[in-house]
């Protein structure tokens, strides 16, 4: 796991991913009456599909980041060099 140099979702298909998010968030808000609700209800459904992407990408690298997987076992197992 230490070796794992490639991320879970590659960059471009990452950009078009999150331009094709663009364009629905937009199109929602084109045909809605403008009003609080409209733009409170669009707000919370990107910041979900937001929060998604960055866990998933988060997620890809377990030792470092916002969660991180603790990594004291493995080193306990481990041979020390000395």
């Amino acid at each position: 796991m230490f070796t794992q140099a490639d991320d879970a979702i590659p960059l471009p298909f990452f950009i078009v991913l999150v331009f094709w998010l663009v364009v629905i968030f937009s199109s929602f808000s084109l045909f809605a009456e403008p009003g609080l609700i409209v733009v409170v209800s669009t707000l919370v459904f990107a910041l979900s599909v937001s929060s998604a992407l960055f866990l998933i990408v988060d997620l890809s690298h377990p030792f470092q980041g916002l969660m991180q997987v603790s990594n004291h076992h493995l080193q306990m197992v481990l041979p020390t060099i000395e």
